[in-house]
């Protein structure tokens, strides 16, 4: 397990810190790149795994998490779960191949704030960051 972090030497004022989640690293840095184009974080860190992403956001304090559940899936929603739980919880975006509704129903009962359906592009996942919290489910479609 590996844990790659890129912090900017000075953050944007008002940036966001954001952990990107994703078992295999291309698809990291595909949604880092779309959050660096749109973002402009302060701080994005990676995870490759449950265990790495809960450390990670433990010690890091992000306010936004990047999630793709296939990791594979039963680790993924787990680490919905385990993130929600955390003081204060971050967002929790997850950013999926999965798109069939029993999937996306159950990342969103764990709590997750936001289901995107991938491919996704920068509108979109801009969109994804930026709904209220209460409208988790805004960008389901079933």
């Amino acid at each position: 397990m590996r844990v790659d972090q890129e912090v900017r030497s000075e953050p944007e004022a008002g940036g966001v810190r954001v952990v990107a989640v994703d078992s295999r690293s291309e698809r990291r840095h595909v949604i880092r790149r779309l959050l660096e184009l749109w973002l402009e974080p302060a701080e994005i860190s990676e995870a490759d795994s449950r265990d790495v992403a809960v450390e990670l956001v433990g010690r890091c304090r992000p306010e936004v998490v990047v999630l793709e559940i296939a990791m594979p899936l039963q680790e993924g929603l787990d680490t919905i779960t385990a993130l929600r739980r955390m003081s204060p919880p971050p967002r929790i975006v997850v950013c999926s191949f999965h798109n069939d509704a029993v999937t996306v129903q159950a990342a969103l009962d764990r709590g997750a704030d936001v289901y995107v359906k991938k491919p996704v592009g920068s509108g979109e996942l801009r969109a994804a960051l930026g709904l209220p919290l209460a409208a988790r489910a805004a960008l389901v479609s079933t």
